[in-house]
């Protein structure tokens, strides 16, 4: 577990700067930060059970994300509520997220700042998607570092999300924290890895995603956003 957060400490250090390039953060990606530095332990589950003294975490994606923005960006998230007319005691579902970032550009909300380009990305924006499957209804993620452009056109990025399905580069399957969720057997909770999105090839827009930058593009509609303090 020493040599693990050792590790774990050296690779945040550098996490903005890979590219030998200063990176602007929002507050999500420091929220993200420190949540994964100090968690004990962590769990993906469909509720939010959070101990911060205790170092226990256990969330979904988009629990994970509403989290986050409640700690840091409180603004941001006042207004999606309710922009979104999300009752109090709820929180967005991704696919609502994703609608909500659609419109930031045509229609400029507090607290928050449109993105509409994958280039555009930076630590602390948040990308979110609707498909559906036999388990969820899209998912979010908090984008980690500067995305990549791939030869294909994609942009790979290090993201933090809570989930039970590995990315590329994965922390999960390697992290004594990370607990089994029982549906998939695999270790889950909050983590970072690699994915991909995919972009209109004229405006740059996102188009869909990949969980890997390797595996198959998944047209769907995804948008992304920028909480800010």
């Amino acid at each position: 577990m020493k040599l693990f957060l050792a590790c774990l400490a050296v690779t945040l250090v550098v996490s903005l700067s890979t590219s030998g390039e200063e990176i602007s953060a929002g507050p999500l990606y420091h929220e993200a930060v420190k949540e994964f530095t100090s968690m004990k332990s962590t769990l993906y589950q469909h509720k939010t059970e959070v101990d911060r003294r205790a170092g226990s975490y256990k969330y979904d994606c988009v629990r994970f994300v509403s989290y986050a923005m409640q700690q840091v960006a409180p603004q941001a998230w006042e207004t999606i509520l309710r922009a979104r007319n999300i009752a109090k005691g709820h929180i967005p579902s991704p696919p609502s997220y994703q609608q909500f970032f659609a419109t930031l550009k045509e229609k400029p909300q507090r607290g928050w700042e449109a993105v509409s380009r994958a280039a555009d990305l930076r630590p602390g924006d948040v990308v979110s998607w609707d498909y559906k499957t036999e388990r969820a209804n899209g998912h979010a993620v908090i984008i980690a570092d500067k995305p990549k452009q791939a030869a294909d056109g994609s942009w790979s990025v290090k993201v933090y999300d809570a989930t039970s399905t590995p990315h590329a580069e994965d922390s999960r399957p390697d992290d004594p924290r990370a607990q089994v969720f029982e549906t998939t057997g695999r270790k889950s909770g909050l983590g970072h890895g690699v994915m991909a999105f995919s972009v209109d090839p004229t405006t740059g827009a996102l188009t869909g995603y990949r969980w890997t930058p390797k595996g198959k593009i998944v047209p769907c509609p995804i948008s992304a956003g920028r909480p800010l303090k």
